[in-house]
């Protein structure tokens, strides 16, 4: 196709027709300028629907990882039920006497072990991080989204304080050995009888009035009220999550 443009140019020098020459030489200029802007076009085209798949991509991904937190702190809320039932246990248990102090110990053990819940939010966070947010063109998902995750980060920060407040609550005791740790079962299958024999005898959960006890029993009622908050924090995130779950349902990612 050059090589034809080059030879009707030739033509028109070598018979003098110059003013010819120029109108087809600007025409030529034309018409490849006007194949430029077509290929712009073309490629402006490509790339726009390569970010509509890509958008549409991500709304999708974000909606499996709202609905997969969703599914998260309903466990997660679970588990503290049953820790608020098994604590509720264990003071009856403690006023029961007499007692086993190992038996009460290892139900502590159950009750204080800490559930963590670890939100998925890997499809918001590689959008964001790798700069693609001009990607989403939807301005009040979007804005939503972002929001969101805000309010996600404060949450988690809550449940972390209130994790730290429950085991330096918790933990808290002088003498391990004369609050009983050694009748832990982890820790009795390890030590044999002769160092058993060695560590403090004290019945404290049979002495009402021991320090030990009554610090134990506050400790107790203390958690409860931390696993309620516990619970209170994730139904503020599960309602407050609705919202850009319904804007991102309207996606049609289902």
């Amino acid at each position: 196709m050059i090589k034809f443009f080059r030879k009707i140019r030739q033509n028109l020098l070598s018979e003098g027709k110059t003013e010819k020459y120029f109108k087809y030489a600007i025409g030529e200029i034309i018409l490849v300028v006007i194949g430029i802007l077509i290929a712009l076009q073309i490629n402006n085209w490509n790339e726009n629907r390569k970010n509509k798949i890509a958008e549409a991509d991500y709304y999708c991904r974000i909606l499996d990882d709202f609905e997969l937190n969703e599914k998260l702190i309903d466990e997660t809320s679970k588990l503290a039920t049953d820790k608020i039932k098994l604590c509720k246990e264990l003071i009856i248990d403690l006023n029961n006497q007499p007692n086993d102090r190992g038996e009460i110990l290892n139900k502590f053990v159950l009750a204080l072990r800490q559930d963590v819940f670890v939100p998925s939010n890997i499809a918001f966070e590689d959008i964001t991080s790798s700069g693609q947010l001009k990607l989403l063109t939807d301005l009040e998902l979007k804005n939503r989204l972002i929001q969101h995750s805000t309010f996600l980060n404060n949450i988690l920060n809550l449940l972390q304080e209130n994790r730290n407040e429950i085991l330096k609550r918790m933990s808290d005791f002088e003498l391990i050995g004369d609050f009983g740790y050694q009748d832990i079962d982890y820790l009795n299958q390890e030590l044999d009888k002769e160092l058993l024999d060695l560590l403090p005898k004290n019945d404290w959960t049979n002495e009402p009035n021991n320090s030990i006890f009554v610090k134990f029993q506050d400790n107790l009622v203390f958690y409860i009220a931390m696993l309620i908050r516990q619970k209170q924090h994730l139904s503020n995130l599960k309602r407050e999550m609705q919202e850009p779950i319904e804007l991102l349902k309207n996606k049609n990612c289902k």
